[in-house]
């Protein structure tokens, strides 16, 4: 399917929604780079799926991976996936017949979107974590054993290479350093692999349901039916809307290479007076109501507007501050003894972090 400029729209707001906490000025730069695109040239937005593919196509994923610095502070050239793209196809003597989000989330949903109109290669709408986790390890492809390498890595003053690599917590470390010496961030292009291989991995349909997602809460609906509406086709859950009392910087350890600045926010709810306690690095990982955990890792935890529901970020975490607070199920692998080693609360180091029974 070609995407629309309201589907561009819709898949900006959704990418927000399940990754709030996430700069979001890095989105709103890459929506209006693809705007500006598909408004000025005749280039279009493919986005497809496995059935049109060759099962011998060789696919890639794509995705930002940074260390400490944001993509705002630093500003990609435009250029970085594109580079990385024939540095790999170099290596590899083939060429690359379409590209797939490192996260179903935030920026890296984004991004296939404008390498798609630069290069003409079709995005596939599908993901190897069906939201944004912190480490390229935490994906359904580290689960299924497809290798990460070789991998291309082009940094933010232009620095670029090649990795040969073949274990996923391994290409983590790698990365995440060389993210640091780049600059704070890199532009990856990896897992290279045949369609009909990296078919069997991924979590399918992702983007589609970002835009589905964009599209409720961009619509005209009031705040109530919009959540009315994201529960019964997502399972969306409201936990509560509480007023923001005290945000906090932690000392506490963390995991080696994933991003560092744990925050803490508490808040209270405005009718019942509930406590709320919100554990956040890089996403929101752990809601807790009164001592009792509500959503934890895997979960998708997001904030919103009162208002308008419009997608809030850690900004609007100031004293006072009122907002809707919001859990939404991460894709069914994540919930397995596998997928919870890799990504649950214990790889997060939220030992013991187990939700209510309801």
């Amino acid at each position: 399917m070609e995407l629309t400029l309201e589907d561009v729209e819709n898949l900006t707001t959704g990418a927000l929604f399940v990754s709030c906490s996430v700069d979001h000025e890095s989105c709103f730069n890459f929506h209006d780079r693809i705007l500006s695109m598909l408004t000025s040239t005749d280039k279009v937005v493919r986005l497809v799926n496995f059935e049109d593919m060759d099962p011998d196509d060789l696919v890639v994923v794509i995705g930002f991976v940074n260390k400490g610095l944001p993509l705002t502070e630093l500003v990609p050239v435009g250029d970085e996936f594109t580079t990385g793209i024939s540095l790999l196809e170099q290596e590899l003597g083939t060429r690359i017949s379409a590209v797939v989000p490192l996260a179903a989330g935030n920026v890296n949903a984004l991004v296939p979107i404008l390498v798609g109109l630069q290069t003409g290669l079709p995005t596939i709408d599908s993901d190897p974590m069906g939201r944004v986790f912190p480490l390229l390890s935490q994906s359904t492809l580290n689960l299924a054993g497809i290798s990460p390498g070789p991998f291309a890595v082009v940094g933010a003053t232009g620095d670029s290479g090649v990795i040969r690599v073949t274990d996923s917590l391994r290409a983590d470390h790698i990365i995440r350093a060389m993210a640091a010496e780049f600059g704070g961030w890199v532009a990856t292009v990896s897992y290279p692999t045949s369609a009909a291989r990296i078919q069997e991995a991924l979590i399918h349909g992702t983007l589609s349901q970002l835009i589905q997602i964009g599209k409720i809460l961009n619509s005209q609906m009031s705040t109530t039916d919009k959540y009315s509406s994201l529960s019964r086709q997502f399972g969306v859950r409201r936990l509560t809307r509480a007023c923001v009392v005290d945000v906090e910087g932690l000392s506490r350890p963390f995991p080696r290479n994933q991003p560092d600045h744990p925050t803490s926010a508490t808040l209270v709810d405005n009718v019942q007076g509930h406590i709320v306690r919100l554990e956040i690095q890089n996403e929101i990982l752990l809601v807790m109501i009164d001592g009792a955990v509500e959503a934890v890792v895997p979960d998708i935890v997001t904030i919103l507007r009162t208002e308008d529901a419009g997608v809030a970020s850690l900004e609007d975490l100031w004293i006072g501050n009122e907002v809707d607070i919001l859990t939404m199920p991460a894709a069914a692998l994540w919930y397995t003894p596998e997928g919870l080693r890799l990504a649950g609360p214990d790889s997060h180091r939220l030992h013991g972090a187990r939700k209510r029974r309801r």
